[in-house]
């Protein structure tokens, strides 16, 4: 270590103190791949840590919005899974469970939400798709959380991802969405 919490880039100190079986190493290409792997996975455990992005929005019946997520400058990020809760207060599209609205009454969750995610870096539409809500998000319109739903990805820095929120719901009706992505960012060595 250099210093109290720098992480040092140098090469791998010497494992052995024969000098002899230390050349012996060095000049095998297995030992050397073994130890550029090694220095490389210490790098990576070192420059990346536990992250989430969270987006959120409110969408009105009978449209379809783009939201932005964008992935910050410094870092990329391995996406592995996403979590979201969508909600409603209309009594007339009654679903599952009773839900406080903003005045305090309880009012029902309605159903209507659907997504689509893009990553705009690329191009890739990351669906076939829109996709209810209740199929990839958990707990989605309901009250327990069961499993995050496995969502692999790999965003670079810097990059966008657009989810299309579609409310298919009547036009009167506006539901709300929160969605997280969790995952790792990861800093490179410029």
């Amino acid at each position: 270590m250099a210093g109290a919490g720098r992480y040092s880039r140098n090469p791998m100190p010497g494992i052995t103190t024969n000098p002899e079986m230390a050349q012996d190493i060095s000049d095998n290409p297995v030992f050397a791949s073994l130890e550029a792997e090694v220095a490389h996975d210490r790098e990576v455990s070192a420059m990346r840590h536990f992250y989430t992005y969270h987006i959120n929005g409110d969408v009105i019946g009978q449209q379809t919005l783009p939201f932005t997520l964008l992935i910050e400058q410094g870092s990329d990020f391995k996406c592995y899974a996403v979590t979201g809760s969508c909600y409603s207060y209309n009594a007339q599209v009654a679903s599952s469970f009773p839900m406080p609205n903003a005045v305090g009454a309880t009012a029902w969750a309605g159903r209507g939400l659907s997504f689509q995610l893009t990553d705009t870096r690329s191009g890739r539409q990351l669906q076939s798709g829109f996709v209810p809500a209740e199929l990839m998000l958990t707990p989605g319109y309901g009250q327990m959380f069961l499993n995050p739903f496995p969502f692999r990805y790999f965003f670079y820095r810097n990059s966008k991802l657009r989810l299309d929120v579609r409310n298919r719901d009547a036009a009167t009706r506006t539901h709300s969405f929160d969605i997280a992505l969790h995952g790792y960012k990861i800093y490179t060595p410029e």
